[in-house]
């Protein structure tokens, strides 16, 4: 007899073997029991997890004239005829190859003929995203409304390109990765059967690469019995495969965490020199630094990472020496370099400097190995150790810890730190542009500066400006202003693009010609882009101060002559009323005082006095234009 493939022969035959879906097979086993079997069912999942095994069970228990508990009893005639290909009611295509319309229209025209031999016509598809777009189209109506006793099984490993309309007229099942445990357990139960030794560390690797895939699983262990015999060891599938064992795993990486770039080199010459492949010997250290990360994050690491007691407890300690931020870099730096390897001349170098600046982050500026040496000195704090080579009291931290802060904050800022954050030069501002920008010397800068409340009546000066029917100015009313010692400066945001700064342009005499005759002045406007302007130029034109000592002074030197000119008078009046009382007579006192009317020759008399102090005659007038003082 022709030798068979482990897989396929230990493919299961019921659904009680199909390892690690249960929540696909129960569900199947209740339909088949309560003869509720749907007509169309998809199957989704990656590679080995048992699509088409549990597709080909199914086709046999829907037929079977015995089922058991809902598991064909593959003794019937119609479960050997399935089996032996016999029994051509169940077909089974492959999409991959036969993905075209005229293929799904064969099968369109044999659904109109009753089975033969079984109770239902099975159609298994494979790789059923491999179809065209006609051939859905062609098998929509079909899968939508098919013949009595007629299902459709559909299988792919990329659910995301059947389209939406297949998928929602079938019942689906999504497959998950099998477990490492559950591999182990039937890798154990194929090599008792078949008389093979493997050893419990060589079956929990195998299950690690197998990555969730019982096929993939199969197949590895089929290779490495067939070059080491039926005693199989974890070292005899290190040789076999390729691969790095974990104690040249566990050497690196404690390299890597001591700093020590030489021996990262040695590890690394010493693996390619036993014939392992640098690719082989990264994919171990991510698989490693995941067991660490792990380790480091849980309480309950036994739980997620598969390995044995004593190499859990190797884990455990090595990831106390490694920062979560180095491991992370790490991944980062190793996931790149399998990246580049794969187009570089010369892939050796490649991993070599991927390792090399994780053992040494001070030999990269990149901000990710600033903060994996960050955390290296941090975790030296704490743990009380000095990153020097002499040993120095705890209490003399005080230095370093200020300067990490320092590294802290400007790595939170976006800069790029350096090992002398002390030492550093502040970044220098360049320098705008004295076309652009002309100072205005700070003596002279107030609020009342001429081009200061200009920016201060911008809009007012706009809206005269639009009154004058000038289109050209619309652009501006979004733009803000600065002043400077020549007019107004229109800063024009990023956000607007170079529409509005070059229209602004084209148009800037006109702009500057009506500008002038609004405001009345001889101030200029400039146009220029925002970020080409220093910030520290940019004057609020509100916030400047008020000349208090020009507007106050004038006021304070007027209150403080008002009261003795007011007093003058007052001491003038009084002396003139002590004169005019001495003379005045009581009788005269009196009549001042007094209500009554006067007679007619007292207003008489008083009539002609005021008429000789009214009228002068020719003498007292000479005479008193000779008492004036003369002009000289």
């Amino acid at each position: 007899m022709a030798h068979q493939a482990i897989y396929r022969k230990w493919r299961p035959l019921v659904f009680d073997d199909i390892v690690g879906q249960e929540h696909i097979t129960r569900t199947l086993k209740n339909q088949i029991l309560s003869d509720a079997v749907g007509h169309a069912y998809l199957f989704c999942g990656t590679r080995g997890t048992g699509k088409t095994t549990c597709a080909k069970v199914l086709s046999r228990a829907v037929n079977c004239l015995n089922p058991q508990n809902g598991n064909p009893c593959n003794e019937c005639e119609v479960c050997r005829g399935i089996l032996d290909g016999s029994i051509m009611d169940v077909t089974e295509m492959d999409a991959a190859s036969n993905n075209g319309v005229d293929d799904i229209r064969e099968i369109i025209e044999d659904i109109n003929y009753v089975a033969s031999n079984a109770k239902r016509t099975v159609y298994i598809i494979d790789e059923v995203h491999m179809l065209s777009a006609s051939a859905f189209n062609a098998l929509l109506k079909t899968l939508e409304e098919p013949p009595e006793n007629v299902v459709f099984i559909l299988a792919t490993t990329e659910s995301h390109k059947v389209p939406q309309t297949i998928l929602s007229r079938c019942q689906r099942f999504d497959f998950k990765r099998i477990r490492n445990e559950d591999i182990t357990v039937r890798m154990k139960e194929i090599a008792y059967a078949d008389g093979y030794e493997i050893s419990d560390d060589a079956f929990r690797m195998l299950a690690s690469l197998a990555e969730g895939s019982m096929r993939d699983g199969l197949s590895i262990m089929e290779r490495v019995i067939s070059a080491c015999g039926n005693k199989v060891t974890a070292e005899d599938i290190e040789q076999t495969l390729g691969i790095s064992s974990s104690d040249t795993v566990f050497e690196l990486t404690d390299a890597i965490a001591d700093g020590d770039a030489a021996r990262v080199i040695t590890v690394i010459d010493r693996a390619v020199s036993d014939g392992k492949e640098l690719s082989q010997l990264a994919s171990s250290e991510l698989a490693h630094l995941r067991a660490l990360m792990l380790c480091k994050l849980s309480d309950t690491p036994e739980t997620l990472v598969d390995t044995d007691a004593a190499t859990l407890v190797k884990y455990k300690a090595q990831s106390e020496k490694l920062a979560f931020e180095k491991i992370n870099r790490a991944s980062t730096l190793i996931s790149n370099a399998m990246a580049d390897a794969r187009v570089a001349k010369s892939a050796r170098i490649v991993y070599e400097l991927a390792f090399i600046k994780l053992a040494r982050p001070d030999m990269d500026a990149n901000p990710d190995a600033v903060m994996d040496r960050l955390s290296a000195v941090e975790n030296k704090l704490i743990t009380g150790v000095m990153p020097t080579a002499s040993p120095v009291a705890v209490s003399d931290n005080s230095d370093l810890i200020r300067r990490l802060e320092r590294v802290e904050e400007a790595i939170k800022n976006g800069v790029t730190a350096t090992a002398e954050p002390d030492s550093t030069p502040e970044p220098e501002t360049p320098k705008t542009s004295a076309r652009m920008f002309v100072p205005i010397p700070e003596s002279e800068l107030n609020f009342d500066y001429p081009t200061a409340s200009l920016a201060r009546n911008w809009e007012k000066t706009i809206e005269l400006m639009l009154k004058k029917q000038c289109p050209f100015i619309m652009p501006l009313k979004s733009c803000t202003v600065a002043f400077d010692k020549e007019g107004i400066i229109i800063l024009v945001p990023e956000d607007k693009g170079a529409f509005t700064l070059s229209s602004a342009q084209n148009h800037i005499d006109d702009i500057r010609k009506v500008f002038r005759e609004v405001t009345g002045t001889q101030y200029t406007v400039k146009i220029v882009k925002r970020d080409e302007i220093d910030p520290r130029n940019i004057i609020n034109p509100f916030s400047l101060p008020k000349t208090e000592a020009v507007t106050e002074e004038p006021k304070e030197t007027v209150s403080e002559q008002v009261p003795e000119v007011e007093q003058e008078k007052t001491d003038k009046f009084n002396e003139f009323f002590d004169q005019f009382s001495s003379i005045i007579t009581d009788g005269d006192r009196q009549a001042l005082l007094s209500d009554e009317p006067l007679d007619a020759g007292e207003q008489s008399a008083i009539e002609d006095d005021d008429e000789r102090e009214e009228f002068l005659d020719e003498s007292e007038i000479q005479s008193d234009e000779e008492d004036l003082p003369k002009n000289e």
